[in-house]
């Protein structure tokens, strides 16, 4: 099991959410950024509309960028 936090990720704070696959890790991410989404977090509004408007190759990049830092993550 691996554990990272929201800022790991590029987001604006220090959430940590814990996952054994980065396909896992993504979903919990996925649905920490809605959940403050929700409540008008407009830190994580621009953190979320970075992602959604940069372009396909960017968004691939990004992406590589998390699950390098997911598969070198420690284990806990």
């Amino acid at each position: 099991m691996k554990r990272l936090s929201c800022r790991d990720l590029g987001g604006p704070c220090e959430a940590e959410f814990a996952a054994d696959t980065f396909e896992e890790f993504g979903k919990k991410s996925h649905e920490h950024v809605m959940e403050q989404m929700q409540k008008g977090d407009e830190a994580h509004l621009s953190a979320a509309n970075s992602m959604r408007t940069a372009t396909p190759e960017q968004q691939k990049a990004m992406m590589a960028e998390f699950k390098r830092k997911f598969d070198a993550a420690p284990n806990v």
